[in-house]
């Protein structure tokens, strides 16, 4: 693998082929593939629309119990460093107890704001736990708001936000040039 690419093309190739080439980062290569290659289908999974909040802290507690397992001095360091930022995100803590009351794996209000109110925790039954709904978002109110879109009515702009609200991905592209 390391010899499939010519050392010749770029500068970056051949300091890559000269690093690759060494034991230890060969080695170190096998220990991240062996215990990390599960993280991206996780996270993907994570960036999913309509997910329940229960099904997303299941995806953190088995992703969670992998990096915990893994052996060796890296490993204790990697489940410190899990157990550590984990413990320390309070609003994870959070997501957690809501999910537990809205599963009806916990019976008290106990730790909860106290401004949140029953129906309140209902709402939480689809929250994600990631923000990329909301980068998504800015990323199309950005395509919609350009500068040279300065004559945008505002019953346009309320139709847009109303598609984006209720699609996505493709049906979202198509309904979007219609109204426009």
């Amino acid at each position: 693998m390391v010899n499939s690419l010519n050392k010749d093309d770029a500068i970056s190739i051949k300091t890559a082929q000269k690093y690759i080439e060494k034991q230890h980062i060969q080695t170190q290569l096998v220990f991240i593939k062996s215990n990390f290659s599960f993280l991206p289908n996780a996270m993907k999974s994570l960036e999913e629309q309509n997910m329940t909040l229960a099904s997303s802290i299941s995806i953190v507690r088995d992703a969670k119990i992998k990096l915990t397992q893994i052996g060796g001095a890296q490993g204790k360091t990697v489940k410190t460093k899990v157990e550590t930022v984990l413990e320390k995100n309070e609003g994870y803590k959070l997501m957690v107890k809501i999910s537990n009351i809205l599963s009806g794996d916990q019976e008290s209000f106990e730790g909860l704001p106290k401004d949140l109110t029953l129906n309140d925790l209902v709402y939480f039954k689809y929250a994600p736990i990631t923000s990329v709904d909301v980068e998504r978002s800015f990323s199309i109110y950005k395509n919609m708001l350009t500068n040279n879109r300065r004559t945008f009515k505002f019953d346009n702009i309320r139709k847009c936000l109303i598609v984006q609200s209720n699609f996505t991905g493709n049906q979202l592209i198509i309904l979007y040039l219609k109204i426009i």
